[in-house]
């Protein structure tokens, strides 16, 4: 028998039903608290009454407002997930993320929409991550969320059968993503000869992988401050780095599917070093400093685990983000593009380990990629 629970406060009796209804289907297991008023949920919450796993909170509500309970919710039941339902289609992400949340869905919203933040909830209590941990990490403020482009392109991408053209319809409400895209398309990293002026030619030579990594990090500019400096050296050391991973996979003859893959995990690796810029604090937070991981890694396996990005994806960013020793070509690949993404690559292929160097036992798969970096080099 389940004893996960579920809070839901919303004043329009509708939409309670509407829910009710939904979970049955979905988790016939969870049992379901249900307020039409947010200060009955403050007062159950604040006693221990309910020990929710999810808190699903209206915005605008008479009296006591969602962003209100999902405060006190992220006080005194840190583990749970907050989301914040909204009819306001004007609202800001900044808005949004002040109030506390980890995810908002818009009104009105799908039966796949409650299904997939319950399969985004299971994965987060399914993380190896002792309860002080999990506590610190949901007591952190200012959690960036995706928007709504970033919602529509993972709603198309779960179908097996998507067509790139609906991908480039989506891309082309978004002009910030138009713009990133189409310089993806057109890098010399990538090895292309010939330069692509449309989305729909821009979408289908980058890949899917790589758009929605690409709108990921262009999401996270409505949460940061674009004009700061170190935001903007991380996110192009990002790029950087991904464009180098995904030239050397094709270099080595690796299909194009592992190559996008490889852009995946260098581009999204830099959600926590992110986080971290716009909290400086939490780098002195005792719990997460028991971590055995670096804390940038922690809060990247964190959110996009909460944003339901790719399991397989999210522990491979993870391991190779944590780990010193490289195994595997994309952890092999992450280890180099990071690498060389730091400086002029004519100044670091010289530098990587080799036979004679101490460490070259830890960094044996050098050898291996030598003559990609070479060719890279000599057409960059």
């Amino acid at each position: 028998m389940s004893n996960n629970q579920v809070l839901i406060v919303d004043d329009e009796q509708l939409i309670l039903k509407s829910l009710k209804r939904a979970l049955r289907r979905i988790a016939p297991l969870w049992t379901v608290h249900l307020y039409e008023s947010g200060q009955e949920a403050l007062s159950d919450l604040k006693s221990g009454v309910i020990q929710p796993d999810l808190v699903m909170c209206d915005r605008l509500m008479p009296g006591t407002r969602g962003d209100d309970v999902l405060l006190e919710c992220r006080m005194h039941n840190p583990e749970a997930i907050r989301l914040l339902m909204t009819g306001d289609t004007r609202i800001d992400i900044k808005e949004i993320v002040a109030s506390n949340v980890h995810i908002y869905i818009s009104k009105p919203f799908e039966h796949d929409d409650i299904n997939n933040v319950f399969n985004r909830v299971i994965r987060l209590k399914a993380l190896p991550l002792n309860i002080d941990i999990r506590r610190a990490l949901g007591r952190l403020e200012h959690l960036p969320v995706l928007n709504e482009t970033c919602q529509k392109l993972d709603e198309l991408f779960k179908n097996q059968n998507v067509e790139l053209s609906d991908v480039a319809k989506v891309v082309e409400t978004d002009p910030t993503l138009v713009a990133v895209v189409l310089q993806a398309a057109n890098s010399p990293f990538l090895g292309f000869r010939t330069q692509v002026s449309s989305i729909d030619k821009a979408v289908k030579r980058v890949g899917l992988n790589t758009i929605k990594s690409i709108a990921i990090a262009s999401s996270l500019g409505e949460t940061y401050d674009v004009n700061d400096s170190r935001f903007r050296d991380i996110v192009e050391h990002a790029f950087a780095s991904a464009f180098i991973a995904s030239r050397l996979m094709r270099l080595r003859e690796f299909p194009s599917e592992q190559a996008e893959y490889a852009f995946s995990m260098c581009m999204l690796a830099c959600i926590g070093e992110l986080y971290l810029i716009g909290s400086p604090d939490t780098v002195y937070n005792e719990d997460l400093q028991q971590a055995s991981q670096p804390l940038s890694a922690l809060i990247t396996y964190y959110l996009l685990t909460l944003w339901g990005i790719e399991e397989r994806l999210v522990e491979d960013i993870f391991r190779a983000s944590s780990e010193v020793k490289c195994s595997g070509h994309f952890s092999e690949v992450f280890y180099l593009a990071r690498r060389l993404a730091h400086e002029p690559i004519e100044n670091n292929l010289a530098d990587l380990p080799n036979n004679g160097d101490r460490r070259a036992a830890d960094y044996a798969f050098v050898a291996q990629w030598r003559d990609a970096i070479s060719a890279f080099q000599e057409s960059s």
